[in-house]
């Protein structure tokens, strides 16, 4: 696309998506003058935020004007007093939420509240307001029990962190967890899921306490397995057609376990994968594949060809975890609902095909979230650097 194409592209991106949200204003008369007023003062003092890539449909500097003018009752500053500001879209959101909202400074990374998707999208809105205002994040309605030293660690959070890495984040580090770990946790499933926090910090101190005994490349698959057993439903084919089936083990609990047993039941589990998501066929995502080739290393050497490939059934997800010896087989019914894609690297010399890398995409979020090697081995060397330009030229972002 010429970059001509690409600006007018991205105007048309843009214009939809302000039509959007004034659409979404209709109902409410002075949120919809305000969000045309946030506009005409952007367009002029920060360009900037008009500027914020469109994902999947989501422009987050258009929907940020509109959260703001949504909490119009909240503004402690009138728009015409803001000088505006030269910085890129997240900075100048990040300058115009404090400018309207603020009584009291806030975290730079908290300003993404107020272009959120998600389950907490209006609740971080709140949670910010309310912060502006002087109380203490950690007394907030937040979905996970935050104490002191939580909340200590979460507001110094980096800027690039959503709003659950940094909770979950900080949950992990005030409780002594090692930076293998806290890795290992946030490349996970559920690394910015906060759902079922109690339990999960039930799990988060049994690792810390068994750190010698389960190491890094162990916890994504045992988060898998607790995953699985615990609290998800799954989809199985039958003659009827999907069967929906409830989480074997809704009680499932850490206590009484030991790193040998909870280990014994995760291999237990992986060994039936096959059986228990058969059947299950999904359609391909918009992504295109990627083929490159690299000469022989010798004259009887057959050139090397890497492949990556979408896996589209439940069949090829058993026999992608049956060759690196991991769990993707469990991922069937994301893949089917559509909260996940898998993705396979493979070379090829001659007629001996190998198995390199598994990744795990967010469509949704146009996010890579996953890479799997052998073990779960985490990727590097060639196979990172043809993910990550398989990734730049499909615009994903990499969160590996």
């Amino acid at each position: 696309m010429s970059s001509e194409r690409f600006v007018r592209h991205y105007k048309r991106q843009t214009d939809h998506a302000i039509s959007q949200a004034f659409t979404r204003l209709a109902a409410d008369a002075r949120a919809s003058a305000t969000f045309r007023e946030l506009l005409d003062c952007v367009r002029h003092r920060a360009p900037g935020v008009l500027a914020a890539p469109v994902v999947d449909g989501h422009h987050p500097g258009v929907e940020a004007l509109a959260n703001l003018s949504r909490h119009r009752k909240d503004w402690v500053r009138r728009v015409a007093s803001w000088r505006g500001s030269s910085a890129s879209w997240r900075g100048a959101v990040y300058s115009l939420a404090l400018h309207l909202v603020c009584r009291y400074p806030v975290p730079r990374f908290l300003a993404a509240s107020w272009y959120a998707t998600g389950i907490y999208a209006e609740k971080k809105c709140e949670w910010f307001v309310a912060h502006a205002r002087g109380a203490r994040y950690r007394s907030l309605d937040l979905p996970i029990q935050m104490t002191r030293r939580m909340e200590h660690i979460f507001l110094g959070s980096p800027d690039h962190l959503s709003i659950e890495q940094a909770l979950r984040r900080a949950e992990l580090l005030a409780l002594g967890a090692s930076d293998e770990l806290i890795d290992a946790v946030r490349a996970s499933r559920i690394g910015a899921d906060l759902s079922n926090a109690e339990f999960w910090r039930t799990l988060w101190m049994f690792l810390i306490a068994n750190a010698q005994a389960i190491d890094g490349p162990q916890v994504g698959p045992l988060i898998d397995f607790v995953q699985a057993v615990r609290h998800e439903s799954t989809g199985v084919e039958t003659a009827e057609g999907i069967v929906m089936r409830d989480p074997p083990q809704p009680t499932f609990s850490m206590r009484g376990r030991t790193p040998q047993s909870i280990l014994r039941l995760m291999r237990d589990w992986h060994r039936g994968l096959g059986q228990a998501h058969g059947g299950l066929v999904w359609a391909p995502a918009r992504l295109r594949p990627l083929l490159r080739e690299e000469p022989s290393q010798g004259a009887s050497a057959p050139p090397a060809e890497w492949q990556l490939t979408e896996l589209v059934n439940s069949e090829q997800l058993r026999e992608e975890g049956a060759a690196l010896r991991h769990c993707v087989a469990s991922y069937a019914y994301r893949c089917r609902r559509g909260d996940s894609r898998i993705w396979s690297l493979r070379v090829r010399r001659g007629e001996r095909v190998r198995r390199v890398l598994t990744i795990e995409v967010d469509i949704r979020r146009r996010l890579v979230i996953q890479a799997r090697g052998w073990r779960n081995k985490r990727a590097g060397g060639k196979p990172l650097r043809l993910l990550q330009e398989w990734s730049l030229r499909e615009r994903l972002r990499i969160a590996i």
